[in-house]
């Protein structure tokens, strides 16, 4: 079982007509350090509120997760996408920060999927005091998860997921670099898409006035035409009647049908 990777015994959820706990059960007797009384009397951004005790020489560790979703039924039903993918890294890196403001121990912060909850736009962690495992190489090990996650068909979430995949294989690997690194990215493709608009020949331009011209051409043209043909039987007659000399009009006979 995964739990087991993180010193869990066991992990059981129990739930009620008005909340939802989630349990983990340590095979110690239960202490009350330090740790717990951070996560008890302070309300820590990032991390569920737990409360701790013993029992029968165990020690349990009760979270609040009513109304959330663990990320792994959420991405088994639907894709992740590269907005999430950053969003869930920048929360783990904001997260850690707040692990030491507190003085607690990151390597105690369970990453297991099955046990990260989300609700309302906000992701949720358990803090485990007797853990005790290499929370980097449990990242590396979450990113597996977002390789088997992404939808192929969406280049950008595919190129996030591989890329947060191969560089937290890396020894003493940054998350704030690999954020840095997946901005940068992002910003050159919106540079690359922007220049490629600029250099898009410009639509076919109507020239108005040079087809005013024109039409006004073809309209004096077809007044032309009409014209033309108006005057035609008036011409064809004269010439049939015309004179060798202009100026002698006398005799010319105009028959009426021809009229």
């Amino acid at each position: 079982m995964l739990e087991k990777e993180y010193g869990i015994e066991k992990a059981e959820y129990r739930r009620g007509l008005e909340q939802t706990m989630l349990i983990f059960e340590g095979e110690t007797a239960y202490i009350e350090d330090y740790q717990m009384k951070m996560l008890e009397e302070n309300h820590i951004k990032g991390f569920l509120d737990v409360r701790g005790r013993g029992q029968d020489g165990t020690s349990l560790y009760e979270y609040d997760i009513t109304g959330k979703r663990s990320i792994k039924s959420i991405y088994e039903e639907r894709k992740i996408t590269i907005r999430e993918m950053k969003k869930f890294t920048k929360k783990v890196l904001a997260l850690l920060r707040e692990a030491s403001r507190y003085l607690l121990d990151a390597d105690r912060i369970v990453l297991d999927p099955e046990f990260i909850f989300y609700e309302n736009g906000e992701y949720a962690f358990c803090y485990y005091p007797l853990g005790g495992w290499d929370v980097w190489k449990a990242f590396h090990k979450l990113t597996e998860h977002f390789v088997q996650w992404t939808d192929y068909q969406d280049d950008n979430s595919v190129k996030c997921a591989f890329l947060l995949h191969k560089e937290t294989m890396r020894e003493n690997y940054s998350l704030r670099k690999i954020l840095k690194k997946l901005e940068e990215d992002e910003e050159e493709k919106k540079t690359a898409i922007l220049q490629h608009t600029e250099q898009e020949p410009a639509e076919y331009s109507y020239d108005t006035k040079e087809h005013d011209w024109i039409t006004s051409q073809e309209m004096g043209s077809s007044i032309l035409r009409e014209t033309d043909n108006m005057w035609n039987p008036v011409k064809n007659f004269l010439k049939r009647h015309k004179k060798p000399v202009w100026k002698a009009w006398d005799g010319i006979y105009i028959d009426e049908e021809e009229l």
